[in-house]
C-alpha cells in the first residue's frame, strides 16, 4: 500500500468513452492504494466515471481528441479528485438542482422512471463534497471522499 501522506497523481485522457472505462479501473485501484475502504473505492469509481462520461458526452462531444485532466490528491483524512476540461460549461444551477429528488419515483411505474438527469445526483449521493467552478481556463469539478480513520490506518501510516 502507498503511503497516504499527501500523495498526488495526475492522469490525462482523451475525450473518448473507451478511455473513461480504463480511467474507472485506474481510479478504483488508486483509491484502494490510498487506503480507502472497498465500498468507498466503488463509490469513487462510480462518481468519476459518471462525471467524466458527462464531460465526454456533453462538454466535449464533438472533440474526441480534447484532453481531460484528472488529479488525485490523498491525505490521511481524504481523497480529493479534480476533473478539469475545456469543454462546454455545466449549466450554472445544475449542481444545486441535483438534490436527489430524481430518485423519488415509483418502481412499479415504468413510465414514470427518469430517463436522464440522474448523474449529478448520483455523484453527490456517493461523495462527501462536490464543488464545481468555471472560468476562462475551463471547468473544474472537485470530488472529495473522507477516509474512515481506523486503528489499522494509523499503524500503516506510521510505518
Amino acid at each position: 500500500m502507498m503511503s497516504v501522506h499527501d500523495s498526488q497523481i495526475k492522469l490525462t485522457i482523451r475525450a473518448r468513452l473507451p478511455d473513461v472505462s480504463t480511467l474507472g479501473v485506474t481510479i478504483r485501484v488508486l483509491a484502494d492504494e490510498f487506503g480507502l475502504e472497498m465500498m468507498a473505492c466503488t463509490e469513487i469509481e462510480l462518481a468519476v466515471v459518471e462525471a467524466v462520461t458527462n464531460v465526454v458526452k456533453h462538454g466535449l462531444n464533438k472533440s474526441p481528441d480534447a484532453l481531460i485532466e484528472i488529479t488525485l490528491y490523498s491525505t490521511d483524512q481524504l481523497l480529493a479528485i479534480t476533473i478539469f476540461d475545456q469543454g462546454i460549461p455545466m449549466p450554472a444551477d445544475a449542481l444545486d438542482a441535483a438534490d436527489g429528488s430524481v430518485f423519488d419515483y415509483i418502481a412499479e411505474d415504468i413510465e414514470g422512471w427518469p430517463t436522464s438527469g440522474m448523474g449529478l445526483s448520483l455523484i453527490k449521493a456517493v461523495m462527501d463534497e462536490v464543488q464545481y467552478s468555471h472560468d476562462e481556463t475551463g471547468n473544474t469539478l472537485r470530488l472529495i471522499k473522507k477516509k474512515l480513520i481506523t486503528e489499522s490506518t494509523h499503524v500503516q501510516a506510521d510505518n
